[in-house]
């Protein structure tokens, strides 16, 4: 992971510090939209905007729970979770 992130990363989580939490999202927000571009080949154009809306809405706490002296890959991470909680968003909309 590139050291800078680790520095945002542990200022938000210390901290609270809303300009790290700026630029972990510019960041790493890269690295969900593949994910809702795959979901919103399966489920729909519709779900896009809302898969979006909710993802940046729970990025802040998702951020949050991230461990990182568990070394597991912050990609892996943010996939495995962003699957899981836009599945859950999905099931809602269902």
């Amino acid at each position: 992971m590139e050291e800078q992130i680790k520095i945002w990363m542990e200022r938000y989580q210390k901290e609270a510090d809303q300009e790290a939490l700026a630029h972990l999202q510019a960041s790493c927000w890269p690295m969900v939209e593949p994910l809702i571009q795959e979901l919103t080949k399966k489920h729909g154009a519709e779900v896009e905007k809302l898969l979006r809306q909710k993802g940046m809405e729970r990025f802040p706490f998702i951020f949050s729970k991230y461990q990182l002296d568990v070394q597991l890959p912050l990609e892996t991470f943010v996939a495995n979770t962003y699957r899981f909680y836009f599945m859950q968003v999905l099931k809602e909309q269902a």
